[in-house]
């Protein structure tokens, strides 16, 4: 293990090096990808720094220094991540606590040391020790999830993952198509990578293969996407399509690519499916699906990615007000002088904000409250998208106070509330059942 000089000698710089926490290391640590810059501050006030290999020898070894040079003490790390090699390694090791930080809010405690924007990972890793060492009540420790939270979060966002990559493959796919082959796109409903049009891209490329390949060969690759009628609706669309092109590059080349992307998404669609599979049957195993199963409009994968979001620590989210700051629903507020603007929370996690905002979009279908406040506040001039951003701020509130309580979700119970309280929507809902 290599180490940097410095080692044991108090930090004249750190005036408050005698208020370190009795029987606790604070360590900041500046991580890389092979090796770990760290800044220790020991019981006695002295500082130690060096660094570490990104090894398990490595890390045992340097865990055992620190434990060598304060004995039976607690090893606290401030580190600019909550996940990872490192932090899966460090999470074995009993006496160690670890504090994770924000690194915009890192980003700007070091500019008060280096305006000009220098960067240097021994004294990052100094300065992330400070941090610790100064802020260490406003910090939250890393509380790990059960293994059943854990497997369904990485479920659900590594679906979320292929999903994406989906969607950007379809999406080309239907650029090239429209060049040279638009009549697949007049198969609507379907999307860009529905398992028949994908069949359908792969078997027959061209308008005049599919064409020359006839009513009875198209059947088979169409056979089940719908009711009878809407297939030979399609059927019909193709056979009596005019080709938007036929210069034979033009066709030859899209062709190759449509084909291309076409196997590509077709194994995204099998490992989709398999997925979807996994997160059913372990969903309905977590001990909280009881508290999402009855949401209005979720699915498996929205129950397992509402239980992802949340997490298994309750103090985790001191209110939903926190919750709602951390998906980026709720708006920033900036108020100076006589000046007061409002604007969209852009530091916020992205599954998350996903989850929430796409189950608000699910439950307009399926929920009557929930329809009516969206359309409420279409009514008041609102987009779809601000319409769905406050119908998931008024969810967040729910989903918040059901996941504390560990009761499951009542939709009689919540508009009879909506009733005790003299709701608007109440009377909304009252009045569209009359």
């Amino acid at each position: 293990m290599r180490k940097s000089a410095q080692s044991s000698q108090p930090d004249p710089a750190d005036s408050s090096a005698a208020s370190t926490p009795k029987n606790t290391i604070q360590v900041g640590i500046d991580w890389a990808d092979k090796e770990h810059a760290f800044s220790a501050l020991l019981p006695s006030g002295k500082i130690k720094t060096g660094s570490f290999k990104q090894s398990k020898t490595g890390i045992e070894e340097w865990i055992a220094e620190l434990s060598k040079l304060a004995p039976d003490c607690n090893i606290d790390v401030c580190i600019e991540t909550s996940s990872g090699a490192l932090i899966n390694a460090l999470m074995e090791y009993s006496q160690v606590r670890i504090f994770p930080v924000n690194p915009f809010a890192l980003a700007n405690y070091r500019k008060a040391f280096a305006p000009g924007g220098g960067k240097n990972d021994p004294v990052d890793a100094r300065l992330i020790m400070q941090f610790l060492q100064h802020y260490r009540d406003q910090l939250r420790q890393l509380v790990p999830n059960s293994p059943e939270t854990r497997e369904l979060t990485a479920l659900t966002q590594d679906r979320r993952q292929l999903v994406e990559q989906r969607v950007a493959l379809a999406n080309r796919m239907m650029s090239y198509l429209k060049a040279y082959f638009p009549a697949i796109l007049e198969l609507k409903p379907a999307r860009t990578y529905s398992e028949f049009v994908v069949r359908l891209v792969h078997a027959y490329p061209t308008l005049e293969e599919a064409q020359k390949a006839g009513k009875v060969k198209l059947r088979k690759i169409l056979f089940g996407t719908g009711a009878k009628a809407k297939m030979e609706s399609r059927l019909e669309t193709i056979m009596q399509a005019k080709p938007i092109t036929t210069d034979p590059v033009i066709l030859r080349t899209n062709a190759r690519r449509s084909r291309s992307l076409a196997a590509q998404i077709d194994v995204l669609n099998d490992s989709i499916k398999s997925y979807d599979a996994e997160i059913k049957e372990l969903v309905k195993k977590h001990s909280d699906y009881e508290i999402v199963k009855n949401l209005p409009g979720a699915s498996d994968k929205t129950h397992a990615r509402i239980i992802a979001a949340l997490g298994d620590d309750r103090t985790r989210y001191a209110n939903a007000e926190s919750l709602q700051a951390a998906a980026g629903i709720a708006p920033i507020t900036t108020q100076s002088g006589n000046s007061r603007f409002v604007s969209a929370r852009w530091s916020s996690s992205k599954f998350i904000k996903q989850t929430f905002h796409e189950y608000a979009g699910l439950s307009i279908a399926k929920c009557e409250w929930a329809k009516a406040y969206y359309e409420e506040q279409l009514a008041k001039g609102k987009s779809a998208q601000m319409a769905k951003r406050a119908l998931a701020f008024k969810w967040i509130r729910i989903i918040y106070r059901l996941w504390q309580s560990r009761i499951g979700y009542d939709d009689s119970h919540y508009v009879s509330r909506l009733n005790k309280t003299g709701s608007p929507l109440a009377k909304k809902l009252q009045s569209a059942a009359t």
